[in-house]
């Protein structure tokens, strides 16, 4: 029951020696999705902090869609190069209110957790969907950057 935020998948593609602007790949995901269609998802730049509450923020695309939602980062590492993105789904919270009040709240959340065949197609759809365009915009990236994974020049 996800009464508690879920996180269901985390992919990551590394560029060894490759500068990229985030800004660029960001944008090419918003024009995928956008030719696309898609009903009622959403997206944008979400700042989120590297770690504590005094640290640097790091700027992710955000895809939303019902409960569920992508972050994606892309980002420079030294002369590297790093795209990660983290499939989540949120909570339930009115299934979380109700799970908390005895047996009948119990019952009563496990009820409005359910989902008809539908749903869970639609939801299926959404990251097949997701997954497949951020995987077509690496390869629009290693395409239009001429990427080859490389031996680091350390090792020659």
């Amino acid at each position: 029951m996800a009464t508690v935020e879920t996180i269901h998948t985390h992919g990551y593609q590394h560029f060894d020696n490759l500068q990229l602007s985030a800004e660029e790949f960001y944008t090419t995901l918003q024009t995928m999705i956008a030719f696309y269609q898609y009903p009622d998802i959403r997206y944008k730049i979400e700042e989120l902090r590297e770690g504590g509450y005094l640290s640097a923020k790091r700027k992710y695309f955000s895809i939303n869609w019902n409960r569920h939602k992508y972050l994606v980062c892309a980002s420079p590492f030294g002369k590297s190069f790093f795209i990660s993105w983290w499939h989540q789904e949120g909570a339930n919270t009115g299934a979380a209110v109700a799970q908390k009040l005895g047996s009948l709240g119990k019952a009563f959340a496990v009820n409005m957790e359910k989902k008809t065949y539908f749903q869970v197609d639609a939801e299926l759809m959404f990251i097949s969907c997701m997954n497949g365009i951020i995987q077509a915009a690496i390869d629009k990236v290693k395409a239009d950057k001429g990427y080859t994974a490389e031996i680091p020049q350390v090792l020659n």
